[in-house]
């Protein structure tokens, strides 16, 4: 069958790509140890494995490399799984690094930790995000994905990394420390904020251009793909990557995290609702409604509690994702089996959403490494299928293969509703 055809080539793409680009590296830290000498650092080297770690203490880099610890993977979430130990709100993380002698200059890119943090190489502080400190009232947390560049003498990296957490239900780190050579590390994050940004740019416009023919058309279906595309614009810049940071360095931290988890459940919100009017002859009203009630209780939660409060309950949040993206593969499916030509903006939107918003959260909820370019792509690829899809609904857009190839809603739910 074409459309089994098609599904099958398109899996085999996105397979290939996420595998490209979130390959883990096989140099691999042991006992606080990590032999690079072999690495080609035009690649960038994930600082994963077993850092020598001392919990409950904040150490210089002279104590650190004098006293004894525990070891410890690294990157790892705190204070997860185990609710009977007691709760992690500090520590000390250190990490030797062997290299060739050929490398330089180099560049770390050290993504957002759980909740600030100082980090030194061979003594030298290098980075750091908000206040380190052992008290709740002392410790300021900050999030920020950055890189940094220094050159080095030595064959060794002596890596010191402090991490403090009072604020957030999580601690310690969720993805690794990359290394690699200052250009090469440099420009990739460049790259991934500059698409981020485009791809908050262009939903934006969207949005208003959408909002702009919900007002001439009056109907419910567009001005929810407005919402829908104005929320997402705005979670591009308050998410993963936190571009906002670069153009508002002393943005509120409570600010920014309520409105990366209010952008989460208010995108939820409008998407079950835009998929109920768009196609509201197979939606169940009941199964949507609910969906709708919880996310309005975790938006009105998420406003009037503190960060370490509602932040503890993502994990039962995303059940409630996922049961959307569940009754979105139960729509495809119903579709599918109607074997209806020119209903494949609208399935390839869905099956795009599927995957990319499932491997968000498996990235998020792991160590699993970000590919985040692969994220903006998908995430853009999903409003334009959408948005192609809603045009030819409203009669919008038109094609001279209107009645042959591109789906009618009205006809496909009038020749297969009776």
């Amino acid at each position: 069958m074409v459309w089994a055809n098609r599904v099958a080539f398109s899996l085999v793409l996105v397979v290939g790509f996420i595998t490209t680009g979130v390959s883990q590296s096989s140099v691999r830290a042991e006992s606080g140890v990590l032999d690079a000498r072999h690495w080609n650092f035009q690649k960038r080297l994930p600082l994963s494995g077993y850092w020598t770690f001392h919990e409950g203490q904040l150490l210089s880099p002279d104590q650190a490399d004098t006293l004894g610890g525990i070891t410890q993977f690294f990157p790892a979430i705190w204070n997860e799984g185990d609710d009977d130990k007691q709760r992690i709100e500090y520590g000390t993380y250190v990490l030797h690094v062997l290299l060739p002698d050929s490398i330089q200059k180099l560049g770390l890119e050290i993504p957002q930790l759980y909740n600030s943090y100082i980090l030194w190489v061979n003594g030298l502080k290098v980075a750091s995000s908000g206040t380190v400190s052992n008290t709740s009232e002392t410790t300021q947390p900050k999030w920020v994905h950055q890189t940094v560049t220094f050159s080095h003498a030595e064959d060794t990296l002596v890596m010191v990394l402090q991490i403090a957490n009072f604020h957030h239900h999580k601690g310690g780190s969720k993805a690794p420390i990359l290394l690699g050579s200052a250009e090469g590390i440099t420009k990739h994050l460049s790259r991934s904020v500059t698409i981020n940004v485009i791809e908050a740019i262009i939903l934006f416009l969207a949005g208003i251009t959408f909002l702009t023919i919900y007002f001439v058309k009056k109907k419910r279906v567009i001005l929810y793909f407005a919402l829908l595309s104005l929320t997402w614009a705005v979670r591009c810049l308050f998410s993963n990557l936190y571009p906002v940071v670069v153009f508002f360095p002393d943005i509120d931290w409570q600010f920014l995290v309520k409105t990366e988890y209010l952008t989460l459940y208010c995108a939820v919100l409008w998407a079950i609702l835009f998929l109920h009017h768009l196609i509201n002859q197979l939606s169940h009203a009941a199964l949507t409604y609910i969906i709708v009630t919880l996310n309005i209780l975790f938006i009105l939660y998420t406003l009037f509690t503190p960060v370490v409060m509602f932040s503890q309950w993502l994990s039962l949040y995303l059940a409630v994702a996922g049961v959307v993206i569940l009754y979105g593969g139960y729509l495809i499916v119903r579709a599918l089996l109607a074997e209806h030509v020119g209903s494949w903006f609208l399935m390839g939107s869905i099956l795009t959403g599927v995957i990319i918003f499932g491997y968000d959260i498996l990235a998020y909820n792991t160590t699993f490494n970000y590919n985040y370019i692969f994220l903006s792509t998908g995430y853009l690829v999903i409003f334009l299928l959408t948005a192609m899809a809603l045009l030819f609904h409203l009669g919008i857009l038109k094609s001279k293969f209107q009645n042959k190839d591109v789906l009618t809603y009205e006809d496909f739910f009038q020749k297969n509703g009776k």
